[in-house]
């Protein structure tokens, strides 16, 4: 009894130590700021070389000292931002007024084939009873006629 519980303390120390060492291979984020041009060779306060064709600024930006600064706007998700419609003043007139369209509902068809198609479906059902004949063809013919 005691070598199984043994086995079990090394196998579980294992199991923990398998499990460390995957989450330590996970990249790390660096929580420091770095700055994106710290490898870089600088030049005109700290522009990157790479954009050396365009003006150098040393004064304050431009505008007036009373603006705020344009900060880009929250929208949030969802719906769009539903208007109402608003009610006109006056009641519509008559003519553009239509009566609801209903929806299309075709007449019955009553051929021979789909008193039989119907007969061969309620079969099942109806067969033998009452007055009804056992067989399919003969319930068939007594129900289609």
């Amino acid at each position: 009894m005691l070598h199984f519980k043994i086995a079990t303390l090394a196998l579980s120390v294992l199991f923990m130590l398998g499990a460390a060492d995957e989450v330590s291979a996970r990249p790390k984020t660096d929580r420091a700021a770095r700055s994106p041009t710290s490898t870089a060779v600088q030049s005109c306060n700290g522009t990157p070389v790479i954009m050396q064709g365009l003006e150098c600024r040393t004064g304050a930006a431009q505008g007036h000292p009373n603006e705020r600064a344009a900060l880009p706007q929250r929208i949030p998700r969802g719906s769009s931002g539903y208007i109402p419609p608003v009610p006109s003043p006056s009641p519509p007139s008559l003519t553009l007024q239509r009566p609801p369209v209903a929806p299309y509902v075709p007449p019955p068809i009553n051929s021979f084939s789909d008193r039989v198609m119907q007969c061969n479906q309620s079969f099942t059902f109806n067969a033998g009873v009452g007055n009804n004949p056992v067989g399919r063809d003969a319930y068939v013919r007594s129900c289609a006629n």
